[in-house]
């Protein structure tokens, strides 16, 4: 397996796949405005969300953190931020910023959403034509970030899919790749044996309170049953009959 990748080293150091540039709505009241702008700068990529209003405390503190994170991954080239009102649009544009990456913010309030579209528009395309004169170089596999996710589970997942996906994981992380995967959730039934792979014993008992919380969380607030939700109806369309059956899989 080689030792080395090719990417696109960013202003801080790390090193990304992709180089994209993307055009990021604060909250989901910028969506519409974002994806126009997207829609007008070609090589350029909206990624609309739900979030941003009517959340406070922790909660609103994990959505800035999530915001700034995307920003700052390696595969992003440049930012533009556009937000309904400018303070906490800035709050993400600096937060960006100390990467060290180009990244701009807009704000809707008192320019309305034409304005506001011609200008990040502009900068979306100098930033687009910017990005599209970096080139990949050479970097250490230790170097490389890689996250898995689930995209529907059948009776192949666990035969075919998943163990090809994990086989390459083991590999990475045995390089020194930094590896992870969402959707912890989807390992329930198989739980106790995904412990054992666990480092030491204390990061068995982190991971098990972990999923263990969870748990408790989905089973206090059921409704009347669980039907559908695991296996879901796709799931057992595919031929998945129970939860044990899906979390092997993906185990």
């Amino acid at each position: 397996m080689s030792k080395s990748f090719r990417g696109y080293r960013r202003e801080n150091g790390r090193v990304g796949v992709r180089n994209h540039v993307i055009i990021l709505p604060l909250d989901d009241l910028s969506n519409a405005a974002s994806e126009a702008v997207a829609n007008n700068i070609k090589g350029s990529l909206a990624i609309p969300h739900p979030y941003g209003r009517l959340q406070f405390g922790a909660d609103l503190e994990l959505h800035f953190r999530t915001l700034i994170g995307t920003g700052a991954n390696p595969n992003v080239a440049a930012v533009v931020v556009i937000g309904i009102e400018p303070g906490w649009t800035k709050r993400v544009v600096d937060g960006i910023a100390k990467t060290g990456k180009p990244v701009s913010g807009f704000a809707i309030e008192g320019h309305g959403d034409i304005a506001t579209i011609a200008a990040a528009s502009r900068q979306a395309k100098d930033y687009v034509h910017w990005a599209s004169e970096k080139t990949r170089e050479e970097a250490p596999i230790n170097e490389l970030w890689v996250s898995v996710k689930c995209g529907e589970s059948d009776t192949t997942s666990g035969l075919a899919s998943n163990p090809t996906v994990g086989n390459f994981i083991d590999k990475l992380d045995a390089l020194g790749a930094t590896t992870c995967f969402g959707e912890s959730s989807e390992l329930t039934g198989a739980e106790k044996v995904c412990a054992t792979r666990a480092a030491s014993p204390e990061v068995a008992a982190k991971f098990l309170k972990t999923w263990t919380d969870y748990n408790d969380f989905i089973l206090a607030n059921k409704t009347n049953d669980l039907s559908e939700s695991q296996p879901t109806k796709g799931n057992i369309e595919g031929g998945l009959t129970t939860i044990e059956e899906k979390a092997f899989g993906n185990l």
